[in-house]
């Protein structure tokens, strides 16, 4: 144990040049990956419309990188899931707004604004942990190799940007 770091979870995405046993770490990972059964491309059928599209469009990315398999389809779902439910609130927020006035006159928080707060932050979180965001994929993807790398734009394409 590294009691230098004792007591914090072992992060994957972080590999110092300096210190060859986690590169070395990192690739028995990606051996490893190849070992499991494979990430399934097409998403599962009871996931709504938005979160199938944004599967379909970052299964064959994150497939391509090797850093998902089969045991990471449930996070993955999450991240979709979470993702739709982004959308909507989303919507419902550009429809009514944030503030709205209750049967009273009052003037209320619109729920949709908590509910795209948490979803933010579990997509965030969900994106770290499957190497989607952009620190985690830098640091876990061979940045010599042309193969591994994502193309931000149609990446961005999914989340509407």
């Amino acid at each position: 144990m590294n009691t230098r770091n004792a007591g914090r979870k072992r992060n994957l995405a972080v590999v110092d040049k300096n210190k060859p046993d986690q590169a070395v770490h990192k690739n028995n990972l990606l051996k490893q990956n190849n070992k499991q059964e494979p990430f399934p491309v097409e998403p599962p059928r009871h996931l709504n419309k938005d979160a199938r599209s944004l599967w379909k469009s970052l299964a064959p990315e994150l497939i391509k990188m090797g850093l998902v398999t089969k045991s990471d389809q449930t996070n993955f779902e999450m991240f979709c899931t979470q993702y739709q439910e982004y959308r909507e609130a989303y919507a419902a927020i550009k429809k009514h707004g944030t503030i709205y006035k209750d049967s009273n006159g009052n003037l209320r928080k619109n729920p949709a604004v908590n509910v795209l707060d948490t979803c933010t932050k579990n997509i965030r979180s969900l994106g770290m942990v499957l190497g989607i965001d952009f620190n985690s994929r830098s640091q876990l993807t061979d940045t010599k190799s042309e193969d591994n790398n994502i193309d931000i734009d149609e990446a961005m394409k999914a989340f509407g940007g």
